[in-house]
């Protein structure tokens, strides 16, 4: 046995908790470093989760760095083919042409720019884009971000999200709102990036977009440089959407918090879409659109909803009827008000079944049944319309809301146990479905409705109104009360 004195026993003890602390200090210090983002800079997520990426430089000059230890991997990163890959859970395999290339020893390699000031465009996927390329190694898998000055950025964006061909003042709107809505997301970010390259977030082509955006895409966003909405003093949420359909919502009615900035609005400048030709049907069926399934195409619907949302499913036994409300919230207690939404849209849908009824609401309502919008009219083959004793119409979707009367004053089925009956109208007799065999959605807009409507901006630049009271009118309601501001980002802070 052998036998260590108590100053030995200290010792040896402070020895090993040294060894632990260097231990635990050099994971946490090499595989859990966190990228900085410049300041005017974005992280636009290109790729997550997957097991290995290859990328290369299309034009100017870059540097492959091990962006924690600063170490260089390559001094020259311009030719041939890189390729990362997870090694383990907190390293990075960087290869370079098929060859293994030692350097990186941790879990953050970026392709770096080595002068910001001239033009470096790297490849992915077959797409270029501007900026450095920063590959990280999250739980064993690799994820690419795109670190992008904002206003390079916003080249790529603002064509992309407005359409081409707009007016100058449209794209100036646009280029405001999409750059305030980085910058929030910059202030509130994912895990380990602020913004993805789809409408998720928005959309971002990379420089191949830009080229195609062109100089008025680039004039636009050079004249609003660093320009941002603050409401209050502080940064807003700038949502925006493609078309409001003549009005836009309040936040509330659409999800499940309110913003003050963010109210209903009438937008009659969104019909402007149906006079725009370049883009074939889209601009138009953004504004009007119709909807319409058999009992059975609807099935297929529901079926295909309840296999993607468990949690969610409809089981109501056979469909025979789709009711809708739509009645407002109330932004403070958020319960709902006898009134209806001032836009007209659709707060909740109720798909009514032989064994029950599984309601939907708000923004979730266009999911379940792949709607363009919430602001629809639903009518059935089987609807009919029946004028009451105090001289109005009641609408009745199915026959079982309804019986007949015969001579005697007994009631009973409609024409029995038949599938259809008859009804005499102003245009003759007609065959009705006891329950619908068809079911026809119309609706106007497309997105969520709430903020800025690109075409209803689009349509006000062409007839002459500026970028800033585009933006007061979308974001403030027209009112100028002096708590929305636009002006250069930080200014507030």
């Amino acid at each position: 046995m052998r036998i260590i004195t108590k100053d030995k026993a200290v010792s040896a003890f402070f020895l090993f908790l040294l060894a632990c602390l260097l231990f635990c200090a050099l994971p946490s210090a090499i595989y859990g470093a966190q990228f900085a983002c410049p300041q005017n800079s974005l992280r636009v997520l290109l790729a997550s989760g997957i097991s290995s990426a290859d990328f290369s430089v299309s034009e100017g000059s870059y540097e492959l760095v091990d962006y924690v230890t600063q170490r260089v991997i390559s001094s020259n990163a311009n030719t041939g083919t890189w390729i990362v890959a997870p090694k383990g859970n907190g390293n990075i395999q960087v290869s370079h042409n098929g060859s293994p290339v030692q350097g990186a020893l941790s879990s953050l390699v970026i392709l770096r720019q080595k002068d910001a000031g001239q033009l470096n465009v790297f490849r992915y996927k077959n797409k270029r884009y501007r900026g450095d390329l920063l590959v990280e190694n999250l739980g064993g898998k690799i994820y690419l971000i795109n670190v992008i000055d904002m206003e390079q950025y916003l080249y790529s964006v603002v064509g992309a999200e407005m359409g081409l061909g707009a007016p100058e003042e449209a794209y100036k709107a646009q280029a405001v709102a999409s750059r305030t809505y980085a910058f929030y997301k910059k202030e509130n970010p994912y895990l380990n990036y602020d913004v993805e390259t789809t409408q998720m977030s928005q959309v971002y082509g990379g420089y191949d977009s830009e080229l195609q955006g062109g100089e008025p895409v680039k004039r636009a966003v050079d004249a609003t440089r660093g320009l941002v909405i603050y409401y209050d003093g502080k940064l807003i949420q700038a949502f925006f959407h493609a078309n409001a359909g003549g009005y836009t919502e309040s936040a509330v009615n659409v999800w499940s918090y309110n913003l003050p900035y963010i109210r209903p609005v009438p937008t009659p400048e969104d019909s402007y879409a149906t006079q725009v030709t370049q883009y074939g049907d889209w601009p138009g069926v953004s504004y009007q659109w119709e909807k319409t399934f058999s009992r059975q195409e609807l099935l297929d619907v529901l079926k295909k909803w309840n296999a993607e949302n468990p949690g969610e499913k409809v089981s109501v036994g056979q469909v025979v009827e789709l009711a809708v409300s739509r009645q407002a919230v109330d932004p403070v207690t958020r319960e709902y008000l006898p009134v209806q939404t001032q836009s007209g849209r659709v707060t909740r849908l109720d798909i009514i079944g032989t064994n029950g009824i599984k309601s939907f609401f708000k923004d979730n309502i266009r999911s379940v049944l792949g709607l363009r919008s919430t602001l629809f009219n639903i009518t059935f083959d089987s609807t009919i319309q029946v004028w009451n004793a105090f001289a109005t119409l009641d609408v009745f979707n199915r026959a079982s809301d309804l019986v007949s009367i015969n001579a005697d004053g007994f009631t009973g089925k409609l024409n029995g146990n038949n599938d259809n009956y008859y009804v005499v109208s102003a245009e003759g007799m007609k065959t009705i479905p006891k329950v619908f065999n068809t079911v026809t959605i119309t609706g106007r807009g497309y997105g969520h409705g709430l903020g800025m409507s690109q075409w209803g901006a689009w349509g006000m630049a062409a007839r002459g109104v500026g970028y800033r009271r585009i933006i007061e009118h979308f974001y403030n309601q027209g009112l100028n009360d002096g708590r929305l501001e636009v002006k250069p980002y930080n200014q507030a802070r």
